[in-house]
């Protein structure tokens, strides 16, 4: 079966990861995420393959490293990413018209997720990211002392690992619904243009978890439990 990954070359791959630096605020932290390259480079590796990905490479390095690429990444898909989607689905709607079946179902669909998208970019944005950054700061306060974490009480790591769910897999019902309603020979080409984007986006989505649930959470554990035993 010929997936994505299949269909993109390993200079569309490296472009996909580099584009969101070009979006990113130049601020210090920011400016030394785009020239770690062994970073990047990791992380291009696992774009093009997570089957057999090591990801204790990845947590070589610090949490700071991974946090800036995911904070980046969140403001690259925000952006830049459900924009150009959603002004491909407006160019759809321009010449194919409201009353269209096929239209009707992927405007609703792709407006519901995106809500949902942004609701759980922000939430992370808002507790998990500053959640882990006080566990940083905690760590390298000395002593260590778990006290020091001054944590909101309604969250926690592992209320997020529990209610992580899957949502990059909501995106395939996009390819459902267009095939659902036309064949691959008669989807017109504006239809094709904006399927080939959520696929790419998708498989972002897929990336950036696995960096979160694989590489950032065990990291963010790890520290926790050192703290906890001081």
């Amino acid at each position: 079966m010929t997936t994505v990954n299949d269909l993109i070359d390993n200079s569309k791959m490296l472009q996909l990861i580099t584009e969101r630096l070009d979006t990113a605020p130049k601020t210090k932290k920011f400016n030394q995420l785009e020239t770690n390259h062994e970073l990047l480079d990791l992380i291009l590796d696992l774009y093009n393959d997570d089957e057999d990905f090591p990801f204790e490479k990845l947590q070589k390095f610090s949490i700071e490293d991974i946090l800036n690429y995911l904070q980046v990444t969140h403001q690259y898909y925000l952006n830049k990413k459900l924009p150009e989607i959603e002004q491909s689905l407006l160019h759809i709607f321009s010449k194919y018209g409201q009353s269209h079946q096929l239209l009707a179902s992927l405007a609703i669909f792709f407006n519901d997720y995106k809500n949902k998208l942004v609701d759980h970019i922000r939430m992370e944005e808002k507790q998990l990211f500053p959640y882990i950054r006080k566990v940083i700061v905690a760590s390298r306060v000395k002593p260590v002392c778990a006290e020091k974490l001054d944590l909101d009480p309604a969250f926690s790591i592992q209320q997020f690992i529990d209610g992580h769910s899957p949502i990059e897999d909501e995106l395939k019902e996009v390819s459902r619904i267009i095939l659902q309603y036309s064949s691959d020979d008669s989807t017109p080409l504006p239809y094709k243009v904006f399927l080939n984007q959520v696929e790419l986006f998708e498989l972002e989505l897929r990336k950036h978890a696995i960096i979160e649930d694989h590489v950032l959470v065990p990291m963010v554990i790890e520290l926790e439990n050192k703290i906890k035993k001081v």
